[in-house]
């Protein structure tokens, strides 16, 4: 059949001898079609690969996203408590400070009689005089390892009235713990 001058090529063959030519266009006509079907298939399938690759991409930069902020933080929290044993470092090597500061003047204090001379070698233990500062001696040395213990002024005051019968502790602990008020 002829349209126009042209030959409709869906329709019936016009003899049978074009029938292998007709047969031969539809095949050909159906092979097209299904290579531009798997061209198509194909774009589909290569876009939701790129679609796939892309989201797998933002998924991998919110994982480093998140791992940065998670490692930033946890800097933080070290830099932090790094900074809070420093602090606590240099709090405890003023109080060392202190503590041999007032060791020094014990010793400087224990080296020196009560008129400011070097002390003279101990006069036999029969003398009262000389048991009552050794026995401030030892009371003083004691107060000093208590101190260093990190026993409290009023702990080391009622031990050296009980252990030692010493009546006024004020000055032998102010020149342990320092005098009252001065933050040592």
């Amino acid at each position: 059949m002829e349209r126009n001058g042209a030959k409709d090529p869906d329709g019936p063959p016009e003899s049978v001898g074009d029938l292998p030519g007709a047969i031969a266009a539809r095949v050909e006509d159906i092979v097209r079609a299904a290579e531009n079907e798997a061209a198509a298939v194909q774009r589909d399938l290569a876009a939701r690969r790129e679609a796939a690759e892309a989201e797998a991409q933002r998924y991998l930069a919110e994982a480093r996203r998140r791992a940065d902020m998670l490692s930033s933080d946890r800097m933080q929290e070290l830099r932090e408590a790094t900074g809070e044993l420093v602090e606590r470092a240099e709090a405890t090597a003023r109080q060392l400070e202190a503590l041999v500061d007032a060791l020094t003047r014990t010793v400087a204090a224990l080296q020196t009689d009560t008129d400011g001379k070097p002390a003279a070698a101990a006069p036999p233990a029969t003398a009262p005089a000389a048991a009552g500062r050794r026995d401030l001696s030892a009371a003083r040395l004691v107060a000093i390892e208590m101190a260093v213990a990190g026993r409290s002024r009023d702990e080391v005051d009622e031990h050296l009235r009980d252990a030692f019968d010493v009546d006024d502790t004020r000055a032998l602990l102010d020149d342990v713990f320092g005098a009252v008020g001065t933050g040592l």
